[in-house]
C-alpha cells in the first residue's frame, strides 16, 4: 500500500463529512433563477364570454360577490363555466333586473369558445348569489351545482340531458330565509361513497327582523360588513342519505369554531377549503374568515371533525381563502407528500418573509389560484389582489378597491412577482373576486378565469413559452367517492416523483378544474403513475407518452 494512501483516504472522508455538514447547516442558495415573464392574453371577447357580475348595491355582501366554478356539465371532455350573479335587495324594485343579471352557464366547444346556454339549461336564477360548489351528489356521472347566497340556497340537479332541475326544497338543503351563506364544498366526509355538503355562513339575522331593518344602523346608514343585529352561525353539514335526500347533521359534525371570549361561533366565514392536511387520505376542512384567524378541522374518519389546536396561529385579516391553509398546517410531511400543500405552506409565510414588500401581502386579499405555469412541476400563485375590505362600518364612496392581478413565482424559498410580458394589458387594475384555472382551449396549460365584483369577467389565455413536457390526469372513481377526493397521485419520472392529492379545488368564490396537471420539467418521459385510491386500492400504470390528457378509471 502506498504510504500516502491512508492520509489521502482520511482527507477524502473528512472532506465528505464537512461537505455534508455544510450542506445541512449552511445551504448554498446560488444565483436566483431568472423570473419568467407572465404571458397571458385577454381573450374574453373572442371566447364568447359576456358575463357581467351585478352587485346590486354598494355594501357587503354585494361587494364580496363574484363567483365562478369549472365543470364539464355535459361530459364531453371540455371544461364549461358557471357564473353566480347578484341582484337588488328583496325590498327594492326587482323590475329592472332581467336575464342580464341571472346566473349564467357557458358551454365550451373544446377550443375555448363558449356559448351561453343558461336559459336552455334552466340555470338562469336571479338571486343575491355568493358562491357555488360542484359535485355529483347522486352518483349518476353528471356534476350538480350548489349555489349559496343571501336567503335560501339552491341545488341544481344535472339531469344528464343538458338541463338542470332545482331540487333545493326536495333535497332539504335550501336552508332558510334569514341566513347569509358564502363558501360551500362537496366531500364524502363519512366515507360511505356519497358526497355530503358543507355550507359556511357569513352571518344570520333574527327571523322576526326584516333584512332591510337588519342592515340599518343608527346614525351610520347601512353597514359595510356584518352589521349590528346580525349574528354568527356554525356551518351547516348535510349528510347525503341517497335517493336525492339530505339530513342536517346535529352539532355540525364537530365543525364548531367558537370564540373563547363570547362562546359564539366565529363570524364572517368566507370559504371552506378541503385539504388532506396530514396525508391520511381523508379530506380535512379549512375555514377562512373575513377578520379572524383560520381554523383547520381534521377528519376523524368516523363522520366527525376535530379542530386542530396545536401551535400558534397568526392572525390573517381577510385571508385569501384558497391560500390561507399555509400558516396553520402543522405537519412536517405535508410538503414532502403534496406539492399543493407545500405551496399553501409557503404562501402562508408571505407576509412574514416579505414584510418589506407590501405588494406581496396576498393574505390580506381575496381571489387566488394555484397552477403549474412553467411546467417545471412546481405550483405558482396567481393573485387577483382583490382587497378583502375588512371591517369598514360604512361604505366610502370613491374608495378604490381595484388592483392589477399578478403571477408570483417561487425562487429560493421566496415568492416574487413575475414581470409582465410586453403588451400585457391583462394586468390592469380590477376588482377581482373569484379566480379559477382550467385548460379552456385544450392545449395543456391552465388558463385563468377572473370574476370582477360589479364588472365583466375576464378570460386570460396562458401563453407561457417554456416548451417543457406535461401530463394531465383525469381520475374517474368507481368504488371511491365520485370525485376521487383524497386520492394520492404520484407521477414517477427518471429524476423525481411528483405528487398531488385530489380534492375539490376550492378558493374564495371559485372552484377550479379537477384534472391534475403535472409539469415534467426536463424529464421527457414518465416511468409510471401510482394512485392510492380512497377505497384503499393501489393502482400502478405505465405511461410512455407525454403532452396529453389521460383518463384513469379506478379498477
Amino acid at each position: 500500500m502506498p504510504p500516502l494512501l491512508p492520509v489521502v483516504l482520511t482527507l477524502v472522508v473528512a472532506a465528505i463529512v464537512l461537505s455534508v455538514v455544510f450542506a445541512l447547516f449552511f445551504p448554498v442558495t446560488g444565483p436566483t433563477q431568472p423570473l419568467s415573464a407572465a404571458r397571458f392574453t385577454n381573450v374574453t371577447e373572442a371566447s364568447g364570454i359576456r358575463f357581467v357580475q351585478h352587485a346590486g348595491a354598494q355594501e357587503s355582501p354585494t361587494t364580496l360577490g363574484g363567483a365562478v366554478v369549472v365543470l364539464d356539465y355535459d361530459n364531453d371532455g371540455h371544461p364549461d363555466l358557471f357564473f353566480v350573479n347578484g341582484t337588488a335587495w328583496p325590498w327594492e324594485d326587482l323590475g329592472a333586473w332581467t336575464h342580464a343579471s341571472a346566473c349564467t352557464l357557458y358551454h365550451n366547444d373544446g377550443t375555448g369558445h363558449f356559448t351561453d346556454v343558461s336559459q336552455a339549461a334552466g340555470v338562469d336564477l336571479v338571486m343575491q348569489g355568493m358562491g357555488a360548489a360542484v359535485g355529483d351528489f347522486d352518483n349518476d356521472g353528471f356534476p350538480d351545482i350548489f349555489i349559496t347566497g343571501v336567503g335560501q340556497n339552491h341545488l341544481l340537479h344535472n339531469k344528464g340531458d343538458g338541463t338542470f332541475e332545482d331540487v333545493s326544497l326536495a333535497a332539504d338543503v335550501a336552508g332558510d330565509d334569514h341566513t347569509w351563506s358564502t363558501g360551500a364544498t362537496w366531500i364524502d366526509y363519512d366515507g360511505d361513497g356519497l358526497l355530503d355538503l358543507v355550507v359556511a355562513h357569513y352571518a344570520r339575522w333574527p327571523q322576526e327582523v326584516p333584512l332591510a331593518m337588519a342592515f340599518t344602523i343608527a346614525d351610520l346608514g347601512r353597514s359595510y360588513g356584518a352589521p349590528t343585529g346580525f349574528v354568527s352561525a356554525v356551518p351547516s353539514v348535510y349528510h347525503n342519505l341517497g335517493h336525492g335526500k339530505f339530513a342536517l347533521v346535529p352539532g355540525s359534525a364537530g365543525l364548531r369554531n367558537l370564540d373563547p371570549q363570547t362562546g359564539m361561533p366565529v363570524a364572517k366565514t368566507l370559504a371552506v377549503v378541503p385539504v388532506d392536511a396530514n396525508g391520511d387520505g381523508k379530506l380535512d376542512l379549512l375555514f377562512t374568515y373575513h377578520t379572524s384567524e383560520n381554523a383547520l378541522f381534521l377528519n376523524q374518519g368516523d363522520g366527525t371533525f376535530k379542530k386542530w389546536t396545536g401551535g400558534a396561529e397568526k392572525r390573517n385579516e381577510g385571508a385569501a381563502a384558497g391560500l390561507a391553509s399555509a400558516n396553520i398546517l402543522p405537519f412536517a410531511n405535508a410538503s414532502a407528500t403534496d406539492e399543493r400543500l407545500a405551496a399553501f405552506q409557503s404562501a402562508g409565510a408571505l407576509d412574514a418573509v416579505n414584510s418589506g414588500e407590501p405588494q406581496l401581502h396576498l393574505l390580506g386579499k381575496v381571489g387566488a389560484a394555484l397552477l403549474d405555469y412553467e411546467f417545471d412541476g412546481h405550483l405558482v400563485l396567481f393573485s387577483g389582489n382583490g382587497h378583502a375590505e375588512p371591517d369598514l362600518n360604512k361604505f366610502e364612496q370613491g374608495r378604490n378597491f381595484s388592483a392589477p392581478p399578478q403571477l408570483f413565482l417561487s425562487r429560493n424559498n421566496r415568492w416574487l412577482p413575475a414581470p409582465v410580458a410586453e403588451g400585457g394589458t391583462w394586468a390592469r387594475p380590477l376588482v377581482a373576486r373569484g379566480i379559477a384555472v382550467a385548460d379552456l382551449d385544450g392545449d395543456g396549460d391552465a388558463d385563468v378565469i377572473i370574476v370582477q365584483n360589479d364588472g365583466p369577467a375576464l378570460i386570460l389565455r396562458n401563453d407561457q413559452r417554456s416548451g417543457l413536457p406535461w401530463l394531465r390526469l383525469r381520475l374517474i372513481a368507481t368504488r371511491s367517492q365520485p370525485d376521487a377526493g383524497g386520492a394520492r397521485v404520484e407521477v414517477h419520472t427518471p429524476r423525481r416523483i411528483l405528487t398531488r392529492t385530489v380534492a375539490p379545488a376550492m378558493g374564495f368564490m371559485a372552484q377550479s378544474e379537477t384534472t391534475l396537471t403535472f409539469g415534467l420539467g426536463d424529464d421527457a418521459r414518465v416511468r409510471k403513475i401510482v394512485i392510492q385510491w380512497p377505497s384503499g386500492q393501489r393502482q400502478e400504470l405505465r405511461q410512455s407518452t407525454v403532452n396529453q390528457t389521460v383518463t384513469i378509471r379506478e379498477p
